[in-house]
């Protein structure tokens, strides 16, 4: 995917991990203008060494070529996330037979997540 990530701030203006217990948390955006599926989100880019844990907390809504909506999930091989370093974000299309959208231009989208992991 074509990516672009940003942090973002806290209500004191803080963009950097936070730390909660024993790991640190950080609110990050992702906007992606072309999905392909080989493409992560790094840990680095979000201020981390390290993933332990990410949801997906909104998303605007895209507009895809061809699909009438779209699922979005971060991808998980045999419980983990693409690596301890990186995590995908898996786009399916939303018309009933649920496929992975593979190398497609996407207007607009923005997912937001919440990332916990270590620096």
């Amino acid at each position: 995917m074509t990516i672009e990530v940003g942090l973002l701030a806290d209500h004191k203006g803080v963009t950097a991990p936070k730390v909660v217990g024993d790991e640190y948390v950080v609110d990050a955006h992702v906007k992606i203008s072309v999905y392909n599926t080989a493409d992560v989100v790094t840990a680095a880019q979000l201020g981390l060494s390290t993933i332990t844990a990410a949801v997906i907390t909104g998303q605007s809504g895209p507009d895809i070529e061809g699909e009438s909506g779209l699922f979005i999930h971060t991808g998980l091989g045999t419980g983990l996330y693409a690596s301890a370093t990186s995590l995908k974000l898996l786009l399916y299309d939303n018309d009933g037979d649920c496929q992975e959208l593979s190398n497609s231009n996407i207007d607009d989208l923005t997912v937001r997540l919440r990332v916990w992991g270590n620096l």
